[in-house]
This record gives C-alpha cells, sequence and structure tokens, in this order.
C-alpha cells in the first residue's frame, strides 16, 4: 500500500514517469523492500519520487527516483549505527571499499575518501556530476549512493 503526502509539489502530468512505474524502479533495485510513503519534490530542478519503506527484515530503506528518467538517484539504508566501528575493526580494506566505490561512479576522479561509523565515504566528480558512494566496511556493500549535478569545479 503507498501512501502520498499531502505537499506534492508535482502532478505526474509534469514528468516521464508515472508514481506507478517509479515504484517499480525502486523496487527492482532494493529486493524486497515495502513502500510505505511517498513525496513527490523538485530537487535543484529536478523532479524526484522519495519512497520510504522497510525490507524483509525490518530495517528501513529509502529510495529517490528521478520522475522523468526513471534513474535511481540515492539508495539510502537506515541502520542502526549504535554499533559504532573504528577503522581497526573493518572486515574490508579502504582499497576494496575505493575500488567498489570507483565501480558505482566509473569514469569519474576521486576527491575525498574518509571513514566513519564503520563506513567509508568517497566522493567524486566527472565533467557533468558529482557522486557520494558510503560502503559498508563490514560487508563491502554500497550502502548509499548519490549523484547529483556538478558544479564542474575541477
Amino acid at each position: 500500500m503507498s501512501a502520498v503526502s499531502g505537499n506534492d509539489q508535482f502532478s505526474e502530468s509534469e514528468v516521464g514517469l508515472s508514481q506507478k512505474e517509479a515504484e517499480a524502479v525502486a523496487k527492482e533495485k532494493v529486493e524486497g523492500m515495502t513502500i510505505e510513503k511517498v513525496e513527490k519534490e523538485k530537487e535543484d530542478g529536478t523532479f524526484v519520487y522519495e519512497f520510504e519503506g522497510k525490507l524483509e527484515d525490518g530495517k528501513q530503506v529509502d529510495v529517490e527516483v528521478e520522475a522523468n528518467t526513471g534513474e535511481v538517484l540515492q539508495v539510502e539504508n537506515e541502520d542502526d549505527d549504535s554499533n559504532e566501528t573504528s577503522a581497526e575493526d573493518l572486515k574490508v580494506t579502504k582499497d576494496e571499499a575505493e575500488k567498489t566505490a570507483k565501480e558505482k561512479a566509473s569514469g569519474s576522479e576521486m576527491k575525498e575518501a574518509e571513514i566513519d561509523a564503520g563506513h567509508y565515504e568517497f566522493e567524486f566528480q566527472d565533467e557533468e556530476f558529482e557522486y557520494e558512494v558510503t560502503v559498508d566496511g563490514q560487508s563491502g556493500e554500497i550502502k548509499e549512493f548519490e549523484k547529483t549535478k556538478g558544479n564542474n569545479k575541477r
């Protein structure tokens, strides 16, 4: 069941994808996701469907889908970060995490890398976009991915 917030900032007639089509994209990207809330927002001139939901294990997940192209802009798993992990406790090396992140943000140049709460956080940039990639320090899986129009400062 999907609920739509009352302060929608665009109508489906303004975009290329219907809410149902965007929901299908989100569910394809995140297997086992049950959508609980949908918001339609305009972010920096881009129309975005934001889906909030739960995974089969009960963890929260948010997925942002570009409303014209169907591109997944961000997947955010809202894990309980109370189990803080130090750099020494990470099972994945920085090189391994960086390789995974570079594959996700292909063709871009790394600008910044840091470790935060047991995750590796990378920032990349190419001619057109900026990318933020968070890699889990225990599993090596991508926890968050965000792609935004860059400001072309090189």
